[in-house]
């Protein structure tokens, strides 16, 4: 049961990072060039920071019971932690190019520790049976 949960969350929060990499990789083209400049909203700071806060939540809710209880491999949180500090460099907004890039490359790390973790997992319980 704790093994589902675990997947799940993993699955929920790959999906979070994805969907916070296309937002903050497509969202300000699509609102520069398009009749979608209602959408504006969608770029406010608080929306940004709740993706952020419900990333870093899912990652610990998710990471650390795997690598505590389960596998000790420390590279998904190795990943995730990097991406969460390119994350926080990008929110110090140099340049556009400075906080898209470090933010798009962020939440593909945490994206990716969330994938390597899922796949950890899967193996450790085929070689636990």
């Amino acid at each position: 049961m704790n093994k589902l949960k675990n997947s799940t969350i993993d699955l929920i929060a790959l999906s979070s990072a994805f969907v916070c990499a296309v937002h903050c990789a497509v969202l300000p083209i699509l609102i520069s060039f398009s009749s979608l400049g209602l959408l504006s909203f969608l770029n406010h700071p608080l929306i940004e920071w709740t993706f952020i806060s419900l990333s870093v939540v899912l990652a610990y809710s998710s990471l650390w019971p795997s690598y505590k209880q389960k596998h000790k491999n420390s590279q998904p949180l190795k990943m995730a932690l990097l991406g969460f500090l390119l994350i926080a460099l990008g929110r110090l907004h140099f340049t556009h190019l400075w906080e898209v890039s470090h933010t798009v490359i962020g939440t593909t790390l945490v994206a990716l520790a969330h994938y390597s973790n899922w796949k950890i997992l899967r193996l450790t319980a085929k070689t636990n049976l």
